[in-house]
């Protein structure tokens, strides 16, 4: 956990970011994993008009275990203190601002699937499905193909309405791990 308290001098969009060297070797989506850099960013913007904001917070661990050949379902269990709307998205991970991580490939691509992969779903008939719900951020991955570590990023995007009108405040991208 990192705490950073810091007090902007002006009305702008910054980004906060942070880098480390290395990933988890062995990530089955991420070629070359452990030579990838780790990199995430929030975006907060600061307006007077729009009031003082706070980021949304997590309450679910960004580890998790599922099992092959069965759905697995997971909520990063994000909400705002501000009241704020939240919504979510996939994105794919950075290993720079800016830089995407190269050869990233959603967790249900047919290479992840030994059998027939039209028929990789839960109940054996149908493709497999990997979706996240941009309203209540639950990702649904129906069903994991090969046992391993995956490696993905959400986007929570957070927006405030003010009168009729919605109002991005930022955004926070974090890395989801499973196995």
């Amino acid at each position: 956990v990192y705490v950073l308290e810091y007090t902007y001098a002006n009305t702008s969009t910054f980004t906060v970011s942070y880098l480390e060297p290395n990933r988890n070797d062995g990530i089955l989506n991420i070629d070359n994993s452990v030579n990838n850099t780790f990199y995430i960013e929030t975006k907060i913007v600061t307006d007077n008009l729009l009031g003082c904001n706070n980021s949304p917070q997590l309450l679910i661990p960004p580890i998790d275990e599922g099992c092959t050949q069965v759905a697995f379902y997971h909520n990063p269990g994000a909400y705002d203190p501000d009241g704020d709307s939240l919504s979510y998205e996939f994105t794919t991970p950075k290993q720079d601002r800016n830089v995407n991580v190269a050869n990233y490939r959603d967790p249900n691509t047919s290479e992840f699937y030994a059998g027939d992969y039209s028929k990789g779903d839960e109940t054996g008939s149908k493709r497999p499905t990997f979706t996240i719900n941009q309203f209540t951020g639950e990702v649904k991955w129906d069903a994991p193909g090969a046992e391993g570590e995956y490696n993905i990023a959400i986007k929570i995007i957070e927006w405030r309405k003010i009168g009729n009108t919605l109002y991005q405040m930022g955004y926070v991208i974090l890395m989801r791990y499973g196995q």
